[in-house]
């Protein structure tokens, strides 16, 4: 079962929705990618949002926490909670995904870590060769990774901006769904803000299952193009809700074929951005299917970025990481810093930064557009994990070097 259900609740929507099995609308070319072969081949808690001066130790050294605590704010609706309180302990990592719980932040803020396996490229290799017999493996062999690492190993800069968002909306999405929806102003605005020659479109896909494993979801997936007006888009937004999906897997790939479908803005100054946002995977049964919507989307030119939300399991991060690193995109994981939702699998990687996950998909936009790695403003910074320097590098237990960015 899903983690938890909220019938009802006002999520991202689109203006004239409707109830087929699948559906398209309009809220407002795909350009060539490097090719790729088609055949080939534990969820841990962590601590909500800290008070001043708390934090976790991770693989290499202590952490810090930047943001602050908040009263307890729960609220409970078909089985999901919300809340958030104050705390002082300090939280420990034991090790690469182990942590331990620490303080409490205010509720409502969703919170993430990015991560790059590009530009970790041998640290990736350890991690899929000790992730060889998952069930429901997409199934890319070490040649098409090796493909895409060299395709993007140097970073391409762009001028404008097309970003999808890729969305489950099943009934355990709830709380990554209301976010997205409140927070969309903020985002497009900082986009605005610091790239005011972005141009930036947004389109919207949602996805739940297919009607022989949840019969009772009023569709599999809808589209809704490009659109230049963000008050139409936030206002489409908030008319989509978060519904049954009663079994745990759905169906993502059925969400990610459609985005070679939608009116892409063509010629290399465009950065073609998709952030998919979900906390099940595909069925072991999918997993070819999986596979061929990833290299569709590298054939269309578009950067993957997943974003893992509670409820995240080993294929599931499997997958995403490997989307973002077949695509060029970079994979996001939401955190318990928030206090938010269930908890959130801690990535197996050595180090991250926790920021806002606006400040997250902001600064994933701006590296799209400027070519050139960032990272988050120190000011932005909620924790550390795993002891990162300034310039974003860490030390694995093994003695190996990475890079956060």
């Amino acid at each position: 079962m899903k983690k938890h259900l909220l019938g009802g609740m006002a999520l991202l929507g689109i203006v004239g929705c409707s109830s087929s099995p699948s559906s398209s609308g309009s809220i407002g070319g795909a350009g060539p990618g490097p090719a790729l072969s088609s055949p080939g081949s534990g969820t841990a808690p962590e601590p909500p949002l800290s008070s001043p001066g708390s934090g976790s130790a991770g693989v290499g050294g202590s952490g810090s926490g930047i943001g602050g605590g908040g009263e307890s704010a729960g609220a409970a609706s078909g089985g999901d909670t919300a809340g958030a309180g104050s705390a002082s302990s300090p939280g420990v990592s034991t090790g690469v995904g182990v942590e331990a719980p620490t303080t409490q932040g205010s509720a409502g803020v969703l919170t993430a870590g990015l991560w790059d396996d590009n530009l970790n490229y041998d640290f990736f290799g350890n991690y899929l060769a000790s992730h060889t017999a998952i069930a429901g493996d997409p199934g890319f062999v070490m040649s098409d990774y090796q493909t895409a690492h060299q395709a993007f190993a140097q970073l391409t800069p762009h001028t404008v901006v097309d970003a999808a968002l890729v969305l489950d909306t099943t009934g355990s999405m709830g709380d990554e769904l209301s976010y997205l929806t409140a927070e969309f102003a903020n985002i497009s605005n900082a986009i605005q803000a610091a790239l005011p020659n972005a141009a930036q479109r947004w389109a919207l896909v949602v996805y739940r299952d297919t009607p022989d494993t949840d019969p009772g979801d009023a569709y599999v997936t809808k589209t809704f193009d490009f659109t230049a007006n963000m008050q139409d888009f936030a206002a489409t937004m908030g008319q989509q809700t978060a519904n049954n999906g009663g079994d745990y897997p759905e169906s993502p790939e059925l969400g990610l074929e459609q985005l070679p479908q939608l009116a892409w803005r063509t010629g290399p100054s465009v950065a073609r951005v998709a952030f998919w946002v979900g906390d099940a995977p595909h069925h072991d049964q999918r997993g070819a299917a999986m596979k061929q919507a990833i290299l569709d989307a590298l054939a269309a030119n578009i950067r993957l970025y997943p974003v893992s939300a509670s409820g995240t399991n080993d294929l599931l991060e499997l997958t995403m990481r490997s989307a973002a690193e077949i695509t060029g995109g970079r994979y996001l994981f939401l955190t318990d810093d928030s206090g938010v939702g269930d908890p959130h699998k801690v990535p197996e990687i050595p180090c991250f930064f926790v920021t806002k996950l606006a400040k997250a998909l902001v600064r994933a936009v701006a590296i799209e557009l400027s070519g050139s790695y960032s990272g988050p403003d120190p000011a932005d910074v909620i924790r550390t994990v795993g002891a990162p320097s300034s310039d974003g590098k860490c030390t694995t237990s093994d003695g190996q070097t990475v890079q956060i960015f």
